[in-house]
């Protein structure tokens, strides 16, 4: 390549780059292009989502430094002209090399989308989706830095419910396809597919010797409603499983129908919600207080930031006992309600450990249609707790006011009686609080 070609290629990328960095808004939230509807990305940790909470952010700054970038397109061209296969799609190249960049990161919330991941990914803030219906993790494991992705719950009624997969078990392949080393995300998209076809997972469990192999059709999962009743009289109980765009919508019609049913006591279940979009965390906390901090967010090199529960919008009585239950799957949003209403001594939390997820993502639309999800921001509870940090008791994440014990898959007992058991005992809990 001559002097020229090379320095005109070098503009281009740096016009390139100028284009991107400067259609993006800048806001509290998850960050869109103006263009863009706000807020509405489910980051979840649905088979087919890295999770999170979302906040609006700012543009991308390009640096002065070319050289790396020189390097890459150096690399590019070389892979175009001497592969001893033709490259049939360059975007390929691209996308990957993106990819690489934010794994290095090492950050297991940060993602890139191809514009057709994007598409799906937003198809799914709407609650519905194609795929098995389960929520992944990603841990580091020993000192190596191993990453391992986890299956830590199940969506209600989807096909992973119905089949024998477990929370904790780990995936160790995909349709034969190793997944040693891979992040949450790049795992989620081999899971990912279309209706009506079947993937196989295998799986590593506790307990067990050999690898757990299962088939699993892929399926339109929806995501249901709050689950809402009276239970003996007078507790209201609601089950919320996640914080998509109609959460708050939703939840609040579920309360007023049982306040108008005279109840006397209110449950709200949080068990295996991955979470979703942070104003509808904030939305959820303002139905029991208004005015004070529901989160605390701290983008890079800024002070932190309140969040507050909005005015005029709290539909629960002050004087109203409330309990909320969590699992070891309730994540992201979940923990910003919980753990505002913790604080604010608002409600008492049963359960277990949450999952201990303290960062926020930012969603970039970029111009082809492709999107980045980067971790741009951290969020505490009012209380400033970091619930990414390990607690007293050894585990992160909200530390529940009556502990009860974590579902056994080897028990006697199934998923659904396991939990059932959990809303028995929050319910004796708050007739207690009623009669005392």
């Amino acid at each position: 390549m001559n002097r020229s070609s090379f320095q005109m290629r070098a503009w281009l990328i740096v016009l390139i780059i100028m284009l991107m960095g400067g259609s993006f808004a800048v806001g509290v939230g998850v960050r869109y292009s103006a263009a863009t509807e706000p807020l509405l990305s489910l980051v979840g940790r649905v088979a087919q989502a890295v999770p999170g909470v979302v906040t609006e952010g700012q543009g991308i700054t390009a640096r002065t430094d070319l050289h790396p970038l020189a390097t890459f397109w150096q690399v590019r061209e070389k892979i175009l002209s001497d592969f001893v296969q033709p490259v049939d799609d360059p975007a390929k190249l691209t996308y990957g090399a993106i990819r690489g960049m934010v794994a290095a990161l090492g950050d297991p919330y940060s993602r890139f989308m191809t514009p057709d991941e994007y598409e799906e990914f937003q198809t799914e803030a709407s609650g519905q989706f194609e795929g098995i219906g389960a929520y992944l993790e990603e841990r580091t494991v020993g000192e190596t830095g191993e990453i391992e992705v986890v299956i830590f719950s199940i969506i209600p009624g989807g096909p992973a419910s119905e089949a024998d997969i477990r929370p904790g078990d780990v995936v160790v392949a995909v349709d034969d396809e190793p997944v040693d080393g891979k992040h949450v995300g790049a795992v989620a998209d081999l899971i990912r597919g279309p209706e009506g076809t079947e993937v196989t997972l295998t799986l590593r469990r506790e307990g067990r010797v050999e690898p757990v192999t299962v088939s699993v059709p892929r399926r339109q999962v929806t995501l249901p409603p709050p689950e809402h009743k009276v239970i003996n009289d007078k507790i209201g109980y609601v089950w919320l499983h996640t914080f998509n765009k109609q959460a708050e919508v939703q939840l609040r019609a579920a309360i007023e129908e049982l306040l108008s049913k005279g109840i006397k006591a209110l449950l709200l279940d949080l068990s295996d919600n991955g979470g979703g979009l942070l104003d509808q965390a904030i939305s959820v906390a303002s139905l029991f207080y208004e005015n004070k901090p529901v989160v605390y967010v701290r983008e890079r090199g800024q002070q932190l930031q309140p969040l507050n529960a909005l005015a005029g919008q709290k539909i629960v009585p002050a004087d109203m006992p409330v309990a909320v239950l969590v699992t070891g799957g309730s994540a992201s949003a979940s923990e910003i309600v919980a753990g505002a209403l913790q604080d604010l001594d608002r409600a008492i939390i049963i359960g277990q450990n949450t999952f201990g997820k303290a960062k926020v993502q930012t969603l970039i639309p970029l111009d082809d249609g492709s999107a980045l999800a980067l971790s741009t921001a951290v969020y505490l509870t009012p209380n400033k707790r970091d619930l990414s940090k390990t607690g007293e008791n050894g585990k992160r994440g909200i530390k529940p006011d009556v502990e009860l014990p974590g579902f056994d898959p080897d028990g006697s007992l199934t998923a659904q009686q396991w939990h059932e058991g959990m809303v028995d005992k929050a319910v004796e809990i708050l007739e207690k609080k009623l009669a005392g």
